[in-house]
């Protein structure tokens, strides 16, 4: 398989994982703090790459890129996915309507590609993301009653999805130079590290939980969180972190087949056209390229 044909793949692998996060969630509702669920899947997760570092004997890294690393686990793991599940415990929040906002980050991931490693913004990537970001809407808005749902959380959900574009966009920086395995394990730890001293004063439990659940936080542990991760960066590698990223479109479909399928959910016909709007704009961005092969090497 081509290199590039590979990364996506990859990142495939990542977004199935990714989608099946908001069903493994909710399991743990009243059971498990949500930001002791967060400090838990990413300091497990953490450790569980660590020991793949160590099974490798490359463990070392600089102190400039351990910072960098420090500051890519804070936007992911402190602000970013707290921010994510403040949102689906508002008030009236609708999980749904958070994970389709979240699953647009991929508008931030290009826009920032495009400032700060000069990834090119094309007219197809743009027609793509247009067409993304409508099949997003139709997913979320169908048969949802606007009036019923707390303006907070999308806000969130959107905040949310903005940091998780900055940290796409930085940790590839960082995956490209030190790996994506040393990468995601050190930010994973650093990022977990960090926000342990506000579970402590805020009382927040840090390993007591309802251990019937435990089968779920291993789960987001190693698949959603370490897996997931790596498999993420690994693709990103080799497609560009603004054409890789758009795959994320993919996850309010996936989540929403899985939610029907274990949660007992139906598809709309909103979601249907929801779905097809968001293929055809991921085949835009990956197959209609009027670009000369000398452009299109930037993209890369």
């Amino acid at each position: 398989m081509k290199p590039g044909k590979l990364g996506y793949l990859y990142i495939l692998i990542t977004i199935i994982f990714f989608s099946t996060y908001e069903v493994v969630s909710k399991t743990l509702v009243n059971r498990v703090n949500p930001f002791q669920v967060n400090f838990l899947r990413f300091f497990i997760g953490g450790i569980l790459l660590f020991i793949v570092l160590l099974a490798k004997g490359d463990i070392s890294i600089e102190s400039k890129d351990l910072g960098k690393v420090m500051i890519v686990g804070i936007i992911n793991v402190v602000l970013s996915m707290n921010l994510l599940q403040l949102s689906l415990n508002m008030p009236d929040s609708k999980a749904s309507i958070a994970a389709v906002i979240f699953s647009s980050n991929p508008i931030f991931v290009t826009f920032f590609a495009a400032f700060i490693t000069g990834e090119k913004i094309n007219l197809n990537k743009i027609f793509g993301l247009l067409f993304g970001v409508l099949g997003v809407i139709l997913i979320s808005l169908d048969g949802i009653k606007i009036d019923h749902v707390n303006l907070k959380s999308p806000v969130l959900a959107l905040l949310s999805a903005l940091l998780y574009g900055l940290y796409t966009v930085l940790g590839g920086k960082v995956s490209k130079k030190i790996g994506s395995l040393k990468m995601n394990s050190y930010s994973f730890l650093l990022g977990s590290l960090t926000l342990l001293p506000f579970l402590i004063i805020f009382k927040v439990p840090v390993i007591k939980f309802d251990y019937s659940v435990s089968f779920q936080i291993l789960y987001l542990s190693l698949f959603v969180t370490g897996i997931a991760y790596l498999t993420y960066f690994m693709g990103l590698a080799q497609t560009g972190a603004g054409k890789g990223s758009l795959v994320f479109f993919l996850k309010p479909v996936l989540a929403s087949i899985f939610s029907m399928v274990i949660l007992g959910e139906r598809i709309t016909s909103g979601f249907v056209m929801g779905t097809i709007l968001i293929i055809f704009g991921i085949t835009l961005v990956l197959y209609w390229n009027k670009e000369t092969p000398k452009n299109s090497k930037n993209l890369q």
